[in-house]
């Protein structure tokens, strides 16, 4: 397969970021006048980046020659202020980052905007289409919904496998549930599934065996609900060999057999975890109402704002009937709450030993109801209102070990 070209529109720094980006499978146009010439002349352009801070004529004549006919999928780069001309209506589709943006970040928002326009990654065989499942629904739009925690021991995989569930359960869809926590998660000891293999043993296997049919030898599906689970594996010694490019050529599978992908992610800020949420359709943030996740948490948001995912992140608070207030949460994170599951850690403690989720087996307890409506909430694409947080007196001296931690 060619590579994917890029029309890549910097003020600076240009020629490093284009050596990045060709180490990672990407042709890059850089220059200016050669990118505007080639596209008027019905020339190969995949994908566009350009940064807003370039003179604005150079800039407005690159956005409109890539919103033509034929619009190419599109990230603005920016640092005060988006340009009026790239608020308009035909600017639905692009996306945008703030500046400046790391060259690994950019790989993913670009392989993201490979995947969301149905082309393939670089190095893939052949491209993403869309196809009709057996049951009439289209398959290749899944909405992957990441699952993320700055800090261990908040209740992340929990809160991933009762989503799974709850999500199959109230919508009757393909869902799977991806354990992509690699060397530390597994899903399998939460869930009782019958392991049959996973993604390291694909690793010493090459790209191009990668397929359908091996990702599918990898799946095993929970009898009492239906979802489908894919783990990275079971062996820690096992994990270094799970790779960002395996992980999202699974993850690219996933979205295009599947309604919803659940991805159980790592608690750090590793490749494989960036790769996760850069892809993802939205990012559920599970935080508990401590000092201490709650300043995870913040730093994460920071970086997240810088790479261009604040937008898609919601909150989801565990545990929430114990500890900090949610007005106090909602001013530290400048995010509301989406979301909150109250505290039951003996029903969760016995559910895990036997591989039940919480909302089967205790399904008229409080916090099933709670984790149901975390499933609603992502169904439903909407956030409920909150009353305007109020400061309590602790509240200044949190805020400044958040952000100057």
């Amino acid at each position: 397969m060619e590579r994917p070209t890029v029309l890549l529109a910097l003020a600076d720094h240009g020629q490093a970021v284009a050596a990045d980006l060709a180490r990672a499978g990407f042709e890059t146009l850089t220059d200016s006048a050669t990118a505007l010439a080639t596209l008027s002349d019905g020339g190969r352009v995949d994908l566009a980046v350009i940064d807003c801070d370039l003179p604005a004529e150079t800039t407005q004549q690159l956005y409109a020659a890539v919103h033509g006919d034929r619009p190419i999928p599109t990230l603005l780069l920016f640092g005060e202020e988006i340009p009026e001309f790239a608020t308009a209506t035909s600017a639905t589709r692009d996306e945008y980052a703030v500046k400046p943006i790391p060259s690994d970040a950019l790989v993913y928002r670009l392989q993201a905007l490979l995947i969301r326009s149905g082309m393939a990654l670089p190095g893939e065989e052949a491209a993403l289409t869309t196809a009709t499942a057996e049951d009439g629904s289209i398959i290749g739009e899944g909405r992957v919904i990441s699952i993320f925690a700055p800090k261990g021991g908040v209740g992340k995989t929990t809160v991933s496998v009762n989503l799974a569930v709850a999500l199959r359960e109230q919508t009757r869809s393909n869902v799977l549930l991806f354990d992509a926590d690699v060397g530390v998660g597994n899903v399998t000891s939460v869930l009782a599934v019958k392991y049959r293999m996973g993604l390291a043993d694909l690793a010493d296997s090459p790209p191009e065996e990668w397929t359908d049919s091996a990702f599918e030898h990898c799946v095993t599906t929970h009898e009492g609900s239906g979802v489908r689970v894919l783990t990275w594996g079971s062996d820690p010694a096992e994990s270094e060999q799970v790779g960002v490019d395996l992980l999202l050529a699974a993850l690219r599978w996933a979205k295009a057999h599947h309604t919803y992908v659940v991805v159980d992610t790592h608690p750090g800020y590793d490749d494989r975890t960036m790769a996760m949420l850069t892809l993802a359709s939205e990012i559920l943030l599970v935080v508990t109402p401590e000092v201490g996740a709650l300043r995870n948490s913040a730093q994460f948001l920071g970086l997240a704002r810088e790479v261009g995912l604040g937008d898609i992140i919601r909150v989801v608070v565990n545990r929430a009937n114990h500890g900090i207030r949610l007005p106090d949460i909602e001013e530290v994170l400048k995010l509301p709450v989406s979301a909150t599951v109250v505290s039951n850690g003996p029903k969760a403690v016995i559910a895990s030993n036997e591989g039940q989720p919480l909302i089967t087996k205790f399904p008229k307890e409080k916090v099933s109801t709670d984790l149901h409506n975390v499933a609603r909430i992502v169904v439903q694409g909407t956030t409920p209102k909150v009353e305007a947080p109020q400061r309590r007196s602790w509240l200044a001296q949190l805020v400044s070990r958040t952000s100057n931690a």
